[in-house]
């Protein structure tokens, strides 16, 4: 809540100067195991999957997330309409349970079109025995004016098969605060949400993305790097949506992944 009202107060005032790219470096105490295992619970993650690493994605969402608000709040846009836009992640080792982390992280571009900014993000997290655990490439968007409307550029069409289901309910974004710190009204105060654009509130960004990467997880996959763009907003309480991959690698490994509702609307698409 700090972070969110600090950079609230910051992007009300002027900027002058060139972006500040310094490295910033937080050290925390690891989180307790009550914490972890209902997180985990939470993101469907099977019992004993993480009793001795933390989960990839609770890594963004609760441990990196303070370096990341403290990143965004650098960039010149108001940060009352920032929205998370993306995550990657590279994993190159599993982060232990129970040791204190250490993150880093600095803004790599800050930058507009006259119609929306784009914030990107570059941290890693790792303890002392494991320095370079997770790479993490975070995004951000404001959007300050309206873009005239133009068609979609065509898509290669790729088939998909369903690895899982899941219905956030309306309190999904509360819930969601709760586990990771990760409050913004637009997730968790339904009187300030139904002011916005989005006539009420949305779930978090990096909620879908546990979602799926547990799922994917469950239909037998090891991921090694993923990354997902949160494409459309999904609505709280929201509808059944599925989560899907390709059904064939391509030449590089990789497969796509999707979140989409049973009328093809895609809210999360990317790769792993």
């Amino acid at each position: 809540i700090g972070a969110f009202l600090g950079g609230a107060v910051k992007s009300l005032l002027p900027r002058r100067g060139d972006l500040d790219r310094s490295e910033i470096v937080r050290r925390m105490p690891a989180p307790s195991r009550q914490l972890l295992r209902a997180y985990a619970a939470w993101s469907n993650a099977p019992a004993g999957r993480y009793e001795d690493a933390l989960p990839p994605h609770f890594v963004a969402a609760r441990i990196a997330l303070p370096v990341i608000s403290a990143l965004t709040a650098r960039s010149p846009y108001p940060l009352l309409g920032v929205l998370n836009q993306g995550i990657r992640l590279a994993l190159h080792q599993p982060v232990p349970a129970g040791a204190p982390l250490t993150v880093r992280g600095r803004l790599v571009d800050a930058s507009d079109d006259g119609y929306r900014a784009r914030i990107h993000s570059a941290l890693s997290v790792g303890t002392r025995d494991v320095p370079l655990a997770v790479e993490i490439d975070a995004y951000a968007a404001v959007v300050l004016q309206r873009r005239p409307g133009a068609a979609a550029a065509p898509r290669e069409p790729v088939a998909f098969e369903t690895v899982g289901r899941w219905q956030p309910t309306a309190d999904e974004g509360r819930r969601f605060f709760y586990l990771t710190g990760d409050f913004n009204p637009i997730h968790t105060w339904p009187a300030f949400a139904r002011r916005t654009r989005f006539r009420g509130c949305i779930m978090h960004g990096f909620g879908g993305f546990a979602q799926a990467f547990e799922a994917i997880r469950g239909a037998g996959f090891d991921i090694a790097d993923i990354d997902v763009r949160f494409v459309r907003p999904l609505p709280l309480p929201g509808p059944q949506v599925l989560i899907q991959v390709g059904t064939t690698a391509d030449p590089a490994g990789r497969r796509a992944l999707r979140l989409a509702d049973a009328s093809d609307r895609v809210y999360h698409a990317g790769s792993f």
